[in-house]
């Protein structure tokens, strides 16, 4: 089976590709994370241009042998490589936008503990849920241990 993906150069035996990954759309650490994620089965390069990151990769095991009778080509690991990397660029994404929070979170856990010398700012009553109002969430901060 031979997929075809714009920006992707193979060689002859389609045992090796060059990738362009356009670095608008896809971060360095997504496409790092990728790699590092099929370090298992392929080799990879990985350089910077100014507006992309190419990426090289190989295959590990080129021939068959006992433990792998079939060997993939490159074009058949695309498929996931390209989901790997969609997914590892949410995870970025959704990493940066929560990380307030997340910090908020520790800060606050760490604040109720003593571990923290200096309170975090703000306050721990429940922003989602006022006094004297039920909240309908499962969960529900509260600034006293329920008596």
């Amino acid at each position: 089976m031979t997929v075809q993906f714009r920006g992707v150069e193979f060689d002859a035996g389609h045992t090796a590709a060059t990738i362009r990954i356009d670095k608008g759309v896809y971060s360095k650490s997504a496409v790092l994370r990728t790699c590092y994620w099929f370090g298992k089965d392929l080799h990879f390069r990985v350089e910077e241009e100014a507006d992309c990151v190419v990426v090289s990769l190989s295959l590990r095991v080129s021939a068959p042998t006992l433990d792998q009778p079939r060997i993939k080509l490159i074009d058949e690991w695309l498929p996931d490589f390209f989901d790997a990397l969609l997914d590892s660029q949410l995870r970025v994404e959704i990493q940066a936008e929560t990380a307030a929070v997340r910090e908020l979170i520790i800060a606050k856990a760490f604040a109720e503990s003593g571990v923290l010398e200096d309170p975090p700012p703000g306050t721990f009553a429940d922003p989602v849920a006022t006094a004297g109002s039920e909240s309908k969430s499962l969960i529900r901060i509260a600034s006293e241990l329920p008596k």
